[in-house]
């Protein structure tokens, strides 16, 4: 968990802000106002192990809900025990009613190796606050292979937008 004196450092998240301006306050209470801020606040809650915040922000149909919530919280901020968080790229977000989609790559290392991801996240809007519903875990390759907007992507992986 982050500490006070971390307000002024930067941003886990890679926004260039501190952190104290940027993902902290959603950490503290405040709503995200679209899914690439929820996005980025949940990358800097692995990076810092706020697991409460992680399953906070969870959508209410995703599968973690229906485990024991002391649990999901200690696994997820677990993460960050042996998970380092060093940099995280946004390529495209978008929203559109109470539904949104982040396309990201997690720059992510597990005891030295590369764990490095992109993923395209799927946000839905509920009771006013975004939520993570799930993510589509894919090769760099395929990133690679496709230029870096939601729809070229789905496109390119043959699903609709």
């Amino acid at each position: 968990m982050a500490k006070k004196s971390d307000a002024r450092r930067p941003c886990p998240c890679r926004s260039g802000a501190p952190y104290g301006e940027c993902c902290r306050p959603f950490h503290r209470g405040e709503e995200p106002p679209d899914p690439e801020r929820l996005m980025r606040s949940r990358f800097s809650a692995f990076a810092l192990g706020d697991g409460a915040y992680l399953r906070r922000t969870l959508h209410p149909a995703h599968p973690l809900r229906a485990r024991d919530a002391d649990a999901v919280e200690a696994e997820l901020g677990r993460a960050r025990q042996t998970m380092r968080y060093q940099d995280l790229t946004v390529h495209d977000a978008r929203a559109e009613g109470d539904q949104g989609r982040v396309l990201f790559t997690a720059r992510v290392f597990e005891k030295g190796r590369d764990r490095t991801f992109v993923e395209l996240s799927e946000f839905e809007r509920v009771d006013g606050a975004w939520r993570y519903r799930d993510g589509l875990t894919v090769s760099r390759a395929a990133l690679d292979e496709a230029p870096t907007t939601v729809e070229a992507f789905l496109e390119r992986q043959g699903r609709a937008t």
